[in-house]
């Protein structure tokens, strides 16, 4: 069955074959596409984020003074030794640790609540 100007006319399975060529070549270029625009997505993001990273080492920005040096007595007296928070800290440090005596009945609680108590201190003299 052969006829003259027809696809049929080429060799055995060769109009089939380059559609299916075709079609696959297709699907790939659609593939490199969406992996190309992936990796511009990506590398803008890292471009911007290279940007940014470069603006904050510029000199202008380096310079200048303690903005939060007014605060610095107010911070004191609030997370400071001897502050009011520092007594709260304290009063739930012993009821935490009387609530766990009680649970466990075990004396070595109080030793815990010594340790706790002197990190406490240790925190607030760092703080103030």
């Amino acid at each position: 069955m052969v006829h003259k100007g027809n696809a049929l006319n080429a060799r055995k399975g060769w109009a089939v074959a380059s559609l299916f060529r075709k079609a696959q070549e297709n699907v790939i270029s659609v593939k490199s596409q969406i992996k190309q625009r992936k990796e511009l997505k990506t590398f803008l993001a890292r471009g911007g984020l290279f940007a940014l990273l470069l603006l904050s080492t510029h000199p202008s920005f380096a310079a200048g003074g303690d903005l939060l040096a007014s605060q610095d007595s107010t911070v004191t007296s609030t997370f400071g030794h001897g502050s009011s928070l520092e007594k709260y800290f304290y009063f739930g440090e012993i009821i935490m640790a009387l609530f766990t005596y009680i649970r466990a009945r075990s004396p070595l609680v109080f030793v815990g609540l010594i340790i706790v108590i002197i990190f406490t201190r240790v925190g607030f003299a760092l703080a103030g």
